[in-house]
């Protein structure tokens, strides 16, 4: 279908400066050709509204970094922050595919004259800090004589990975929605269905989702007929007109986040079962994209495997 509007201004993309905006963020495993157009600006505000949060979210970018995600800065790596059980200590731990790595938010500490009476550190680190700090006073002509070393043995660490359930709902609903425009182009945007999306997309809660009047769900097994993630090393989006019932689309992101919703098809002109599934494999961001009839026998084999 041809796209020649903005889904977010609703303008002619001629009418300003335009650009790709991504389906799905590059940093959740998307290629890069995973597109449509937006005006630049617009693009700028829905990312800074909505992407970049996501893609930040510790719980989103713990299973990124899970499963290998690379984006456009490299490997994705999850921080977490937390605490010394029995001393409060904040400490801060990087996971990535290499492993873990422990560090202590204020490592060095100072008497009230300002030196340094203290380092500390995970493994070889404080050794290491405290042999950087006697290099750089000996530059200035001041002898650091080293003390003596203490450790404790297995310290347990207080951490929590949380995520913020509304985002990742806008998230899902700004994916639903560029996933009909990419499909049906201009009648997605100027249509019943894109003024809902959209309405969803912005929704702060369960209230006002309520208030636009969305149909489906959030966060729950996917009815059969729609492509469901493979495992967690997958994302799995699935957009068909479907005549009586509407325009559907389905969103399953990382086989942990899920989004079912049936908005109107006022203004879709297609043929019964018009759409496509799309599959992308989170690593190696590669997409398969299947036309909807064509993909839905495997689609219910699938389900009928997983349920026997």
């Amino acid at each position: 279908m041809t796209q020649t509007l903005c889904p977010y201004s609703l303008l002619p993309l001629s009418s300003a400066a335009s650009n790709d905006e991504h389906i799905l963020p590059v940093a959740l495993g998307a290629p890069a050709s995973f597109t449509v157009r937006a005006h630049a600006e617009e693009n700028s505000r829905l990312n800074d509204l909505i992407d970049e949060p996501t893609v930040t979210d510790p719980m989103v970018r713990f299973l990124a970094m899970a499963q290998g995600v690379v984006s456009r800065s490299g490997e994705v790596k999850a921080l977490l922050d937390g605490a010394v059980d029995g001393t409060g200590e904040a400490v801060r731990a990087i996971f990535s595919q290499a492993g873990l790595k422990l560090s202590f938010h204020d490592p060095v500490d100072k008497d009230s004259q300002g030196r340094v009476s203290g380092v500390r550190g995970f493994g070889d680190a404080a050794r290491l800090m405290a042999q950087q700090i006697a290099a750089n006073y000996a530059k200035k002509g001041i002898t650091v004589e080293l003390g003596d070393e203490t450790s404790r043995e297995k310290p347990s660490l207080n951490m929590q990975l949380v995520g913020d359930m509304q985002l990742i709902r806008q998230q899902l609903f700004k994916i639903a929605y560029l996933m009909t425009v990419r499909v049906f182009g201009d009648s997605a945007i100027s249509g019943a269905s894109g003024k809902t999306l959209r309405s969803a997309m912005y929704a702060k809660d369960e209230k006002e989702l309520e208030e636009i009047g969305v149909q489906g769900a959030i966060f729950r097994p996917l009815p059969l007929g729609f492509a469901r993630s493979a495992g967690h090393d997958e994302h799995a989006i699935t957009c068909a007109y479907m005549a009586g019932t509407g325009l559907i689309v389905s969103v399953d992101l990382f086989g942990c986040f899920t989004l079912f919703t049936v908005t109107s098809a006022e203004g879709i002109e297609a043929d019964e079962g018009t759409g496509e599934v799309a599959v992308i494999n989170v690593a190696t961001s590669k997409l398969t994209s299947t036309p909807y009839l064509e993909a839905l026998p495997a689609i219910m084999a699938s389900a009928f495997q997983a349920s026997t």
